[in-house]
């Protein structure tokens, strides 16, 4: 008897191990990005609000300038920020999905019009708020003069220049103009027509068929923009933000593009941020910093189990809309300058803010990117999904 509960305890045991390596070597090994993409669920939302975040606190020196001294990131590697890392998050992420999304189905006016009910009614009920209801209450000037049709920082021309993505207006008459960072109402919004400008070369990509191509069409891609970001930075120029976020896009297409292929691991995890902290004060580190940035991204998606965002909210477009315009407000009305604090104030107001753009506008908004108008045999209007 002795002898045979020993046995079971030993078997009992060796079984133990055996499933300890075995998880061990699951975790380690990971799975493929189609598999993590086929089995769900993810941590996209709760990504994309993150990156939210990392703009909104690395934009909380307004009301001093300067760079401070809290950047979680800048203290790890001294050439970045961590509100340009919440901007490649928001690129790799939109470069996979995109991607993804005319893969599944290619249709280019259902991909163009889903793409224009994501971006634009939010960002128009933005800067009209902020032409005709704040900026007339905050500015300096008296409402005869802000709304003078012959300024050239008319609240007109902020609401069709922005409204159209091209020739952006970042001022608006007598509005932040005593700030330590003075006029600029809502620089971020720089990144929206770069944004946009992906989302037509992923359609321009599907019409000629290239995402048939996966392999073909990845390596057009690490060509291009291994030319447009590395080559400057072999004669010593440092490339700009807007043509790093593309290639942070384009990353983000290539692990979908290659998704049967594309490991998910928490080993490489694990590999790729030792490998960036040996090389964070090397003249190489910046390429280590950027593939540990983008491989993060894929991880962070799929392999933490996170809780859910409360009632499926995703309030990270709201948040990154706001967030800047908010900040410098708070600086006019309060006179705030401490980093930290700045930010523990706008934060709980951008998430507000946030959270109605996507309950009032976008969410409502994204709702008709299915729906068909069009006359049925009968001769009558239908609609259908």
């Amino acid at each position: 008897m002795t002898e045979s509960l020993a046995d079971n305890s030993s078997g009992e045991e060796s079984g133990l191990r055996e499933t300890l390596r075995s998880k061990l070597a699951r975790i380690l090994k990971g799975r493929t990005l189609a598999q993590c993409i086929a089995d769900g669920p993810d941590n996209i939302g709760q990504l994309r609000l993150l990156a939210a975040l990392m703009v909104v606190l690395g934009h909380s020196n307004l009301g001093g300038g300067g760079r401070w001294p809290y950047d979680p990131v800048h203290l790890v590697l001294p050439q970045a920020q961590v509100h340009a890392v919440g901007l490649m998050f928001f690129f790799m992420i939109s470069g996979l999905l995109i991607t993804y999304s005319f893969l599944r189905q290619p249709n280019l006016l259902r991909f163009l019009r889903a793409r224009v009910l994501r971006l634009w009614p939010a960002l128009f009920i933005c800067v009209f708020a902020w032409a005709f209801l704040l900026g007339p209450a905050l500015s300096e000037l008296p409402l005869r003069d802000y709304f003078s049709f012959t300024r050239s920082d008319s609240p007109y021309l902020y609401i069709w220049r922005n409204a159209k993505l091209f020739n952006l207006q970042n001022v608006l008459p007598g509005l932040f103009k005593s700030n330590p960072l003075p006029i600029q109402v809502n620089t971020p919004l720089w990144s929206i027509p770069v944004e946009a400008q992906m989302y037509l070369w992923v359609a321009a990509v599907g019409v000629l068929r290239l995402l048939r191509l996966p392999w073909l069409t990845s390596i057009a891609i690490v060509l291009l923009f291994g030319a447009l970001i590395f080559w400057p930075m072999l004669h010593g120029e440092n490339p700009t933000l807007d043509w790093i976020v593309r290639g942070f896009f384009g990353a983000g297409a290539i692990a979908c593009l290659l998704r049967d292929r594309v490991p998910i691991s928490s080993g490489v995890m694990v590999t790729l941020l030792l490998a960036c902290l040996f090389a964070s004060r090397t003249t190489h580190a910046l390429p280590f910093f950027w593939i540990a940035v983008g491989y993060f991204v894929l991880w962070f998606a799929y392999v933490p189990q996170l809780p859910k965002i409360p009632f499926g909210l995703d309030a990270s477009y709201g948040v990154y809309l706001w967030g800047w315009p908010v900040q410098q407000s708070l600086v006019h009305l309060t006179g705030v300058d401490e980093p930290l604090l700045l930010f523990a104030m706008a934060a709980p107001i951008v998430l507000a803010l946030g959270a109605a753009s996507w309950l009032c506008i976008e969410r409502p908004a994204l709702k008709l990117k299915d729906v068909r108008f069009f006359r049925a045999r009968s001769g009558t209007l239908a609609s259908g999904v």
